[in-house]
């Protein structure tokens, strides 16, 4: 899968070099290439929208690709970019997240069992504000109207969001439908002895390019890791206490004879010793995104009218 990620990114540059090879000549005067011509700084706005996946203590890393699919949600974001000069630019994006995780889509036997034993689970929405600084090593045309066909980009920045981990209780405490039970906040728990803040910071990396489709639109591919400065995303902590000191029906689950979340009948219960396996350090989250690009046309300067 990773070797797989890293030849569709050599793959992207390479086609994106073999198409600035195409229009080596466009735009020339006296034999100049157009990169040689003033950049024309302009802005671009786009729509996006795709999967997203978390990793942390119900999702440890080790074990992504075998609960991938079912611990997969959404997201969707809006985004403003300033092309300011041939190889950079700076972009603001909102992003609506949500993640999740659940130790039932392991297996109850095998590596992850004591995971499976232990029976928690989440959703959170990330609701998120970044800033990025862009760079695109192919570069872009001196003016809108020239720009590549084919563009990629790498980026960095900082992001604030906040959010909010919720869980269900167990189905045998709700009275009436189990299955219509509704998300708790986990927060005002206190499981863990941690009131952790619901607004925090991240720091969003990735890559992604934009195909060209119109005189202004493009459609775009993006690929996004964020590294937060929490470890409570999940409302689990890698120093999660062993001993029961918290009251909150949250925090011991390893009884409940149906998972929660997705109502599977967990009977007969694993007798299992392993300890579950937890994730080092804060929660991660990344996502995909498909994206419709805008690109605004600068406004034409025209000589004042004679008097």
């Amino acid at each position: 899968m990773i070797r797989s990620v890293y030849l569709f990114i050599v793959f992207i540059f390479f086609a994106a070099y073999s198409a600035e090879a195409q229009f080596w000549f466009l735009g020339q005067k006296a034999k100049e290439r157009y990169e040689g011509m003033p950049f024309k700084p302009h802005s671009s706005v786009s729509f996006g929208a795709g999967s997203s996946n978390y990793i942390g203590d119900l999702v440890p890393a080790a074990g992504l690709f075998s609960v991938a699919a079912q611990t997969m949600r959404w997201n969707v974001g809006l985004q403003y970019t300033r092309h300011l000069s041939r190889h950079l630019s700076g972009n603001i994006q909102v992003s609506y997240i949500r993640i999740a995780g659940d130790d039932n889509y392991f297996s109850s036997t095998g590596v992850f069992e004591g995971n499976y034993l232990r029976n928690l689970h989440f959703r959170n929405d990330v609701k998120e504000l970044s800033v990025s600084a862009v760079y695109e090593p192919m570069g872009n045309a001196e003016n809108l109207s020239k720009r590549p066909l084919l563009s990629p980009y790498l980026y960095l920045g900082v992001a604030g969001f906040t959010h909010n981990p919720v869980a269900r209780r167990d189905p045998s405490l709700v009275p009436g439908t189990p299955s219509l039970q509704a998300w708790q906040d986990l927060q005002p728990e206190d499981i863990e002895g941690a009131m952790y803040s619901l607004v925090n910071i991240s720091i969003p990396f990735g890559f992604g390019f934009r195909y060209k489709i119109g005189a202004q639109m493009d459609l775009g591919f993006d690929f996004g890791y964020r590294v937060s400065l929490t470890d409570y995303l999940d409302d689990v902590s890698d120093n999660r206490p062993n001993v029961l000191t918290s009251p909150s029906i949250y925090f011991i689950r390893t009884g409940e004879p149906f998972a929660a979340n997705t109502l599977v009948n967990r009977i007969p219960l694993p007798t299992t010793s392993t300890a579950p396996i937890y994730s080092t350090g804060p929660d991660q989250y990344f996502t995909t995104q498909i994206r419709l690009i805008y690109h605004i046309k600068n406004k034409i300067d025209c000589p004042p009218l004679p008097n």
